[in-house]
């Protein structure tokens, strides 16, 4: 059975908690992945280490 937070598992380095919570539940992996890219994406912009144009012009390479 599933845990409700495999990224709070200790002793598990940063991409085995990533990668454990985007793939445990096939049903919700792709939701998950969008909201990790998206609180990422909103990070970088807050810290001023992106701008929001650069974030929509990768978006444009995504949807094209």
């Amino acid at each position: 059975m599933p845990t409700q937070n495999p990224h709070r598992a200790a002793g598990l380095c940063i991409s085995r908690k990533v990668y454990s919570v985007l793939t445990e539940l096939k049903s919700l992996e792709g939701h998950r992945a969008a909201k990790l890219v998206a609180l990422m994406a909103k990070n970088l912009v807050d810290k001023g280490m992106i701008s929001e144009h650069e974030v929509i012009a990768m978006l444009d390479q995504v949807v094209d």
